[in-house]
């Protein structure tokens, strides 16, 4: 249901810093670069891209790369889904509990969604941060062509 997205580019490395080198690809296809969004730089030639270097890779070999990019749908489910679920799930519960507010069950049922929305937009905001923290894009060098 959640697909991520594969792309095998081939490249030519540029530089290497480190334990990072930067490689040149060259736009096989135009709209899924566009839509990608993994390169530096949208340049009408090239794009650039900065990956972790692997043993025995030096200036100028060619390499094959492969770019997996991340849903974004499990995202946008728990982002819009999760708190109206809720919100519905904590009214029905508060419709059926009686501690507070014995006498009005309206009043059970608005505290009762307030509480598990409040929640849930708790939850999405961990969720978030944790996302952001982490790398939506993997680019990495699969092979040394020649």
């Amino acid at each position: 249901m959640f697909k991520q997205k594969r792309v095998v580019e081939t490249g030519i490395v540029k530089y290497i810093q480190g334990d990072h080198a930067t490689i040149e690809i060259e736009k096989a296809n135009p709209e899924e670069c566009k839509s990608c969004g993994a390169c530096t730089g949208m340049e009408n030639n090239a794009n650039f891209l900065e990956v972790k270097t692997i043993p025995g890779l030096s200036t100028g070999q060619q390499v094959k790369l492969q770019i997996v990019r991340q849903s974004i749908y499990k995202s946008i489910i728990l982002l819009f889904f999760l708190p109206i679920v809720s919100l519905i799930v904590g009214s029905l519960i508060g419709r059926k509990v009686y501690i507070i507010f014995p006498d009005s069950q309206n009043l059970r049922m608005l505290f009762g969604g307030f509480v598990l929305f409040v929640l849930s937009i708790f939850v999405v905001s961990m969720y978030e941060k944790k996302v952001r923290s982490k790398k939506q894009i993997d680019k990495r060098i699969i092979s040394i062509v020649n």
